[in-house]
């Protein structure tokens, strides 16, 4: 009897640890390329089989990277949750996370919104300020993953500071590490695609003295 009571506890235990997992998002992968002007869809359900559809919807949320706004429809029906958007724009791409309220687990997909006028997506930001030892990012986003590699470049063609380090990052854009009084300057992003140059605006950087 002791057994059979400890075999029950132990069910009811582990119930709540294996009865949930992370968010399931279609299209599956690590990104989704949506040309622009056409229509994005991103569905996200739970692999919960142990819940009500009803109760999995409500537990389910659409989310953007901080900062970002949720445009689009947003719809939820069936256990499913929905992000529709009819016309993609240059302000719909970047990371989408689906969020179980419940149990905090999230998957997420990133969007890129191809234009071919416009390799890497236009900036509202051209000028960065940023403390000396802080690392700075230029927002350098390509619209189309097959923009590569991306590299950095003055925008008088003079040689980066000797000591400058960074790396690019299709879907953060270029890092700029420990920056220093000598990294002022304009900066511009260039790229390669389909064996022609591209390249995105230029970028003031102001480095300010002072502790992080």
């Amino acid at each position: 009897m002791r057994d059979n009571w400890i075999l029950v506890i132990m069910q009811f235990l582990l119930f709540p640890l294996t009865g949930w997992s992370n968010p399931v998002i279609f299209p599956s992968g690590p990104h989704l390329v949506v040309p622009k002007g056409g229509a994005l869809e991103l569905r996200c359900h739970d692999n919960n089989t142990n819940t009500p559809s009803t109760v999995v919807s409500r537990g389910l949320r659409w989310q953007r990277e901080k900062g970002s706004r949720l445009e689009g429809e947003v719809e939820e029906g069936g256990g499913v949750v929905f992000v529709r958007v009819q016309s993609a724009q240059g302000y719909h791409m970047g990371r989408y996370a689906c969020v179980n309220n419940n149990t905090k687990e999230h998957s997420s997909i990133y969007v890129f919104v191809k234009d071919p006028q416009s390799p890497f997506q236009r900036s509202m930001v051209n000028g960065i300020l940023v403390r000396v030892g802080e690392n700075l990012t230029l927002p350098c986003l390509v619209t189309d993953p097959d923009v590569t590699p991306v590299t950095l470049q003055t925008c008088d063609l003079q040689p980066l500071p000797s000591n400058l380090h960074y790396h690019s990052d299709p879907q953060r854009g270029v890092i700029i590490g420990n920056a220093r009084k000598e990294y002022e300057g304009c900066y511009v992003c260039l790229g390669e695609l389909a064996g022609a140059t591209v390249r995105s605006s230029q970028y003031t950087v102001d480095v300010r003295l002072g502790e992080r």
